[in-house]
């Protein structure tokens, strides 16, 4: 019978990753924590961070995948102000490198077409198989038009959802890691004020995901398991990644 050595995938991890978890085993002897408590995290597939984080009027929110120190993804409100309309909204899209990119649909309304971030539930299955061809989606927009001083409004996109937003969906995510396609996701929550200003439309961010193993998809949402690793701010990974 072969080994259980044998019998288990290998795969490689990138160097930034094996930096990584050689700095959570250094912390953790200098926190006093015992290594046996990192046990497993070699074999660890999926790093999932947990964070919560509010976008904010002119500071897009950034988003370091696999903590290399090198910005992954961004979110940003945005606010149109035109002859006829004003526009309020919130954007996602890759950062640093142009393979980086977000899971998105082609929507179509009154003969215009754009690219819209999808909103995916848990347990979605991000890899190959969705689409990532589409450039700088949109998650959610209001559309006001300037004549009209009421509250009226039309809407667009999978975020908004008519105008009440949506609670804990994920963006499906593309990035590179030393040359190679790994997918992850991003816990989000999106609210809509309709006030016609700046900042109306929000995103909390609440978590995010990558797989370790090259071209393989991820789970939207799987935060337990044999194959996760967990960095949470404030513990053991805030302080293996220098920030206490």
């Amino acid at each position: 019978m072969p080994s259980i050595r044998q019998a288990r995938q290998s795969f490689k991890v990138s160097d930034g990753l094996n930096r990584q978890l050689s700095t959570y085993a250094l912390a953790a002897s200098a926190a006093g924590v015992s290594l046996l408590a990192l046990a497993g995290a070699a074999d660890a597939k999926v790093i999932y961070t947990s964070t919560h984080q509010v976008t904010r009027s002119h500071v897009p929110l950034y988003i370091d995948l696999n903590h290399d120190g090198i910005n992954d993804f961004l979110l940003r409100t945005t606010y149109y102000v035109g002859s006829s309309y004003s526009k309020v909204g919130l954007s996602a899209s890759g950062d640093h490198n142009f393979s980086n990119v977000v899971a998105a649909r082609r929507l179509s309304r009154s003969g215009y077409f754009f690219s819209a971030a999808s909103a995916l539930p848990a347990g979605a299955r991000i890899g190959p198989a969705l689409k990532f061809s589409l450039r700088h989606p949109f998650m959610a927009e209001e559309l006001f038009q300037q004549n009209v001083r009421t509250s009226q409004y039309s809407d667009l996109g999978q975020w908004v959802s008519k105008g009440k937003g949506v609670s804990n969906r994920y963006l499906g995510l593309k990035f590179l890691i030393d040359g190679k396609v790994h997918y992850g996701w991003a816990r989000i929550s999106v609210t809509v004020a309709h006030h016609r200003q700046y900042g109306d439309v929000t995103a909390t961010l609440t978590g995010y995901a990558y797989e370790t193993v090259a071209n393989k998809p991820i789970t939207a949402g799987q935060t337990a398991g044999a194959v996760v690793i967990t960095v949470q701010p404030g513990s053991l990974g805030s302080l293996a990644l220098g920030r206490e």
